[in-house]
């Protein structure tokens, strides 16, 4: 059985989050990962947390790489909702490429299922696997009119990216995406996920949302089966445990998961403090928890 070379992003805030990833995925499977963390600021002591995780689990590696994301997207555009190290994986094969094919999951998501298989699909003659994010509609307008993309245009989302490195080095699609940012600079609503969707404009193969399954997802497909929960919307269990879905409170599926890799982790009890606090000195977030609680 071959390693699973896997990137993972994370500032100094987000340490808690990759810890949590990452004994999710070694929870769930028999393969050595070789995690690879776009670092972006982690603190030595918190590093140290995240690799306390060894006294847990003994098949998976850490490299961290660090990067600056301010000297390498100097003047890119970046949404209110989101920081400049967002781009960070547009530089996995400049920065690992010597590896074949790669799996990249955002921190912000938790694993319930063996991604050995997500890893071994096969990408055909693909330079990207992902998601086809179809119950978002608006991502499917906003960005196909301003970026005058096909007609039948499929918006992914890059939370979960299976990519194959040496077809990215061969096809120069770093250089390529570097240079759609410059000319589409006023257009860029998502960042990264912009440029990516742009670039492979319904040139990808598209994955089940099993691999990448959002709170949109879970409205319009609530008994769909789960590998890879994502927490894309500013609501995430650490913060909270409902969501808002057509006008209506529900409980945040998934909740119990997050929390449950989360007291695996040299973290756990920091993130509980603070969600205690967000819930109890949040009017609306501690009267909404309350209707949870009663929903159970």
């Amino acid at each position: 059985m071959s390693n699973i070379p896997v990137f993972l992003p994370s500032d100094n805030n987000y340490a808690p989050f990759v810890a949590t990833t990452i004994a999710s995925i070694c929870d769930h499977t028999d393969s050595f990962c070789e995690f690879y963390i776009l670092d972006s600021g982690i603190q030595k002591k918190n590093k140290t947390k995240i690799c306390k995780l060894k006294d847990k689990f003994a098949n998976f590696s850490i490299e961290f790489l660090p990067i600056i994301p301010e000297q390498a997207f100097k003047n890119f555009q970046v949404p209110n909702n989101l920081n400049i190290s967002t781009y960070n994986r547009l530089l996995i094969p400049s920065l690992k490429p010597e590896l074949k094919k790669i799996l990249y999951i955002d921190t912000d998501t938790v694993i319930l299922d063996d991604i050995f298989y997500l890893y071994n699909i096969s990408l055909e003659d693909y330079a990207l696997g992902a998601c086809w994010n179809k119950t978002r509609v608006l991502y499917n307008t906003d960005t196909k009119d301003l970026l005058q993309l096909s007609d039948d245009y499929k918006y992914f989302n890059a939370g979960v990216l299976l990519i194959d490195i040496q077809k990215w080095i061969k096809d120069d699609i770093v250089n390529k995406l570097f240079k759609i940012q410059k000319e589409y600079a006023d257009k860029i609503l998502h960042a990264d996920e912009t440029l990516l969707n742009k670039y492979f404009d319904n040139n990808y193969k598209i994955l089940d949302i099993k691999y990448n399954y959002l709170d949109y997802d879970d409205l319009n497909s609530p008994n769909h089966e789960v590998c890879i929960r994502h927490f894309a919307t500013p609501m995430k269990p650490w913060n909270s445990n409902f969501v808002m879905q057509a006008n209506k409170i529900k409980k945040m599926r998934n909740f119990e998961d997050f929390w449950y890799y989360a007291k695996m982790t040299e973290f756990y009890t920091e993130l509980k403090e603070k969600y205690d606090l967000e819930i109890n000195n949040n009017p609306f977030k501690k009267r909404m928890n309350a209707i949870v609680q009663k929903m159970n």
